[in-house]
């Protein structure tokens, strides 16, 4: 139970402010606790791309504040681009460089593009969902390789969350 808690503070963390003292003081406070995560990265573990929206982000290991304030945070343990399993991605809406600020206007069908170690994964959005903070359950293993974004909703609110899912293109 614990853990859900810790995990849950975490992810409402894409969403708050990094101005905010509020905001940095639960950051420290979290991870004191123990959540299982990486430290703040400096360097970039892949790059994601969405014609749609015209988004070029690079992302970064963890979902820090400090990588959300570069581009876009990996959740940890979650796996590499085109592997089996659920690999997360969170960003912001609202604040810089805010790569999910027009998350909302995917579509099913749109392209998604990871690129990681030379190689490049395309997938396919097939969901779109506005979930409670507290819905853990979208970092899950999925058995098939599949992409989820998140960010927080409605835009400039940490009440909700939006959430894309997308299935890798064979």
């Amino acid at each position: 139970m614990r853990r859900i808690l810790i995990i849950a503070s975490l992810v409402a963390m894409a969403c708050v402010s990094p101005n905010s003292a509020h905001a940095q003081t639960q950051h420290v406070q979290s991870f004191e606790q123990g959540v299982p995560r990486v430290a703040p990265n400096t360097s970039i573990v892949g790059t994601l791309a969405i014609p749609r929206l015209g988004i070029r982000a690079a992302i970064y290991l963890g979902v820090t504040m400090a990588n959300f304030e570069k581009g876009v945070g990996q959740w940890p343990g979650s796996p590499r681009p085109g592997q089996r399993g659920n690999i997360v991605l969170g960003g912001h809406r609202t604040s810089a460089p805010k790569p999910f600020a027009d998350i909302d206007k995917l579509v099913n069908g749109d392209i998604i593009t990871l690129s990681s170690r030379g190689s490049t994964f395309r997938y396919v959005v097939t969901e779109r969902l506005i979930v409670k903070p507290t819905a853990l359950w979208i970092t899950d293993s999925t058995r098939k390789p599949t992409l989820t974004l998140f960010a927080c909703h409605p835009k400039g609110k940490t009440t909700l969350r939006y959430v894309v899912r997308a299935a890798l293109i064979q």
